[in-house]
């Protein structure tokens, strides 16, 4: 199965304006291991991206670690508010990509080999309805959405990490719905970096699951998450962590190089690579 890793600047530029553009050093490891992983274990992997960042990897010898990079995404997110849903390029890609492909986030590494179904929608695992994260979407101003009054509002979310919809017609359906969603929100600025976003990706996935009759698989049980596992690695949280702590980011990153050196070292190049090219 095609692996997709996304990738949009658009939020970056949102905060850095004027910067030339550069990744974390910690998260790009984490990225190229999660790329490297994937195709050990499961098959293809690509990158869909924009126009920067396709030019960032090039240039910086780190384009070999996908199959391929496809610029698909717009620099301009089709009007979308970049700071309010700095994951939309993922919504745009998965309307955009082949068919029978998963979205595998770019902090998220799969150890092993999956065995996904082929009727039902699979993600990372549920998450709870918690008000400060998933308050009720009528706040949100998206008035030029009028399916949210018949979303049912509590069905539980599901975290996108990674992301597998079989069916095309849903997929379409679901990226379309979820990007007319944020081009609505966007017409209200404010500074949420996190309500809206998963509302639109997280809340109304599992949302319109329900509405169509379709089932979800998940890879985790939520009642485990905090249980120590050896099937997958997911930094979220453990990011801003490292960028507090420098002892631990640069545990991370030692531990990255690492791996490279003893499970791709075909790709030891890649270390010296990141080192000259991120913060």
């Amino acid at each position: 199965m095609n692996g997709i890793h996304v990738n949009s600047t658009a939020p970056y530029f949102a905060r850095h304006s004027g910067a030339e553009y550069t990744i974390e050093k910690f998260s790009l490891y984490c990225t190229v291991i999660s790329a490297l992983q994937w195709r050990r274990q499961n098959g293809a992997v690509f990158m869909v991206t924009d126009r920067i960042a396709a030019e960032f990897y090039r240039k910086n010898g780190l384009d070999k670690v996908w199959d391929g990079i496809s610029e698909l995404i717009p620099d301009d997110l089709e009007g979308i508010d970049p700071e309010m849903f700095w994951a939309a390029g993922k919504l745009i890609a998965l309307r955009d990509i082949p068919e029978n492909a998963a979205l595998v986030d770019e902090d998220l590494i799969v150890w092993n080999k999956l065995a996904l179904s082929e009727t039902a929608v699979t993600a990372m695992h549920r998450e709870n309805i918690s008000p400060d994260i998933y308050p009720d979407p009528h706040i949100f101003g998206a008035s030029d959405f009028p399916l949210l009054d018949r979303l049912d509002m509590s069905v539980l979310p599901c975290n996108t990490a990674f992301l597998y919809i079989p069916d095309n017609s849903f997929r379409l359906f679901y990226a379309n719905q979820s990007i007319a969603f944020m081009k609505s929100a966007s017409r209200n600025k404010c500074s949420d970096r996190l309500c809206r976003m998963v509302f639109a990706e997280q809340r109304l996935l599992a949302m319109l699951c329900e509405m169509t009759d379709t089932k979800i698989d998940t890879l985790m049980d939520m009642n485990k998450l905090f249980i120590s596992q050896e099937n997958y690695t997911h930094l979220w949280g453990a990011k801003q962590a490292m960028r507090d702590n420098e002892a631990l980011r640069n545990g991370f990153i030692e531990r990255c190089r690492k791996r490279i050196e003893s499970d791709f070292p075909e790709y030891q190049y890649i270390s010296e690579a990141i080192e000259k090219c991120t913060i």
